[in-house]
């Protein structure tokens, strides 16, 4: 199974959520608590302090991608149904990525 186009995307995608993030500690307050949940209607419901808020997500993303190249090694369903893996491992990165934005830009606009 080829996975180019996903790890690509994956990578593109940490690399940029690592320069969100750095831009983010570069740009806030010392100290600073910063949104890492938001309910439905947007509106954060729970805080963390910067350096785990800014980070979770593209370690998590990391260890994801990681899995996703690595999966087809072990399982063969991935190898059975690269197209339906391949949407997988795409959906998963840009939901984190999603995520990510959220917090960096929160963490950005001063609430």
């Amino acid at each position: 199974m080829k996975a180019t186009l996903p790890l690509t995307l994956s990578l593109a995608l940490l690399t940029t959520m690592i320069a969100a993030s750095l831009a983010a500690w570069l740009m806030i307050m010392p100290g600073t608590e910063l949104a890492v949940h938001f309910g439905l209607d947007g509106r954060p419901d729970r805080y963390a302090p910067a350096p785990f808020a800014l980070s979770i997500i593209p370690v998590a993303a990391l260890l994801s991608t990681w899995i996703f190249a690595l999966a087809p090694r072990f399982d063969r369903k991935a190898v059975d149904k690269p197209v339906l893996y391949t949407a997988l491992w795409i959906f998963v990165i840009t939901a984190l990525a999603g995520g990510h934005a959220l917090i960096v830009g929160h963490a950005l606009s001063g609430n």
